[in-house]
């Protein structure tokens, strides 16, 4: 009975029937809505998707996104047609003092000589950065951060997709973070784990391979091999990675935190890496509105 209990729990726990039987959610996840006063939603731009609402313009948006109220969801089913995927700007993250948001989105579709545009997705884009609390006729300013860098987003544009204008979205200024697509950090991945499985791995006596005899040699070979060793880590290109992704994600959340303004956050399909990007943004944001 006891193995049957276990292996019933992993199954629910493997695949859930409902996002909230997750594991990560078996505490209690906490269930927000625009009338809470630690979201500073406007209700007539926000509201927040149900469990298991429908979106037939957008399926790839997830449950418990904020995304526009409905007087602005006709907008929004003719923007989608102007982001890849129809991945709609939807909201991650809201400050909950001042409320400006971080928002993601996929690329918009501009096209080669990045001159395409659309009225919907301005418009858009546009309620993300309503005006700031208790000053009137003051907008936030609104950055656009374009995770890629700015030859990748140019060369997105020859397969139709690129990079915003600022010109297009008022009060916004374009950022590219420089950050390589998941395809470069994953080969980077695998050139790291190869360095472990070579330099990190137990030996038969159970002691590290970096260093034996005492600590005076590496790998047991020399000192010589400690600096071609370290060489072949700095190869790997997984610390450029790294700080790529948290220098750009301090520069978001300094945005948000200290200007009150909203950002935008972007880049290439697949999506994986902007999820990766956009958590650490929401990770900083935390601990900064908690403090």
């Amino acid at each position: 009975m006891q193995r049957r209990a276990v292996y019933d729990a992993l199954l629910r726990c493997t695949r859930p029937a409902r996002l909230w039987d997750l594991y990560a959610f078996v505490c209690g996840p906490s269930r927000f809505s625009n009338t809470s006063p630690k979201v500073r939603l406007l209700n007539e731009y926000y509201r927040l998707l149900g469990m298991g609402s429908h979106h037939a313009s957008s399926r790839t948006i997830e449950d418990g996104s904020f995304t526009l109220s409905n007087e602005w969801w006709r907008i929004s089913k003719q923007a989608c047609t102007f982001r890849a995927r129809c991945r709609l700007p939807v909201i991650s993250w809201c400050h909950p003092g001042t409320g400006a948001v971080l928002a993601r989105s996929s690329q918009p579709l501009v096209g080669l000589m990045m001159n395409m545009r659309s009225n919907a997705d301005e418009k858009l884009v546009a309620a993300l950065w309503t005006q700031l609390s208790g000053i009137k006729e003051r907008r936030r300013k609104l950055y656009i951060a374009d995770a890629r860098p700015r030859k990748n987003a140019l060369a997105n544009g020859a397969m139709g997709g690129g990079s915003e204008s600022s010109a297009n979205y008022s009060q916004s200024e374009i950022v590219f973070f420089g950050i390589d697509n998941i395809h470069a950090m994953r080969d980077s991945l695998v050139r790291l784990r190869e360095y472990v499985d070579t330099h990190g791995a137990n030996s038969s006596d159970g002691m590290s391979s970096f260093l034996r005899h005492g600590g005076w040699t590496w790998g047991g070979g020399n000192l010589s091999s400690m600096s071609a060793s370290v060489s072949t880590l700095g190869d790997s290109g997984w610390l450029i990675h790294v700080q790529s992704v948290l220098a750009g994600s301090a520069w978001i959340a300094a945005r948000v935190a200290l200007e009150s303004a909203t950002v935008l956050v972007h880049c290439f399909a697949p999506y994986s890496l902007l999820h990766l990007f956009t958590s650490t943004h929401e990770a900083a944001l935390n601990a900064c509105s908690s403090e």
